[in-house]
């Protein structure tokens, strides 16, 4: 019979940080009482950044059909939080900005962030933090050439 380190298991922490990580989203992001916001939409709504941002870009950013990311900014702008436009230099594509409600949203969960990476530091120390995230880039980068070469 193994003996299994079960705490040790690649599936088990990587449920464990996304469900810990969207409790974390929801005490501390959304407690601005922001009625409709769902934690899932902050990937988009903070890849939209304060600069703006196309429709296709941001869909290719996150690795997500422009349908779902369509989806998503309509319930953006519903809330408020998001404006698109036409580009003007491409009249098929849409260009996406933060409102002014957006923006005085997205400096809310940049702070929060910022507080969260300042405890990360605290807990692993800032070179061990800075090495997590370029393993974790690693990691994105090897499923998102698995999924292409999947598609071809």
């Amino acid at each position: 019979m193994l003996n299994e380190d079960t705490s040790r298991m690649t599936g088990r922490l990587l449920y464990l940080l996304k469900r810990l990580s969207d409790d974390w989203y929801c005490t501390e992001l959304c407690h601005a009482n922001l009625k409709g916001f769902n934690n899932s939409y902050i990937p988009m709504f903070m890849s939209i950044g304060t600069r703006g941002i196309s429709n296709s870009k941001l869909a290719a950013n996150l690795s997500i059909t422009k349908q779902a990311a369509s989806k998503v900014i309509k319930e953006l702008e519903e809330l408020n939080l998001v404006r698109s436009e036409k580009c003007n230099t491409d009249g098929r594509s849409m260009m996406l900005y933060l409102t002014d409600e957006g923006i005085g949203f997205y400096e809310h969960i940049s702070s929060q962030m910022v507080a969260l990476e300042k405890e990360y530091k605290k807990v692993v120390g800032a070179k061990n933090y800075e090495n997590a995230i370029n393993v974790m880039l690693k990691l994105v980068e090897f499923h998102q050439n698995h999924e292409k070469a999947a598609v071809s």
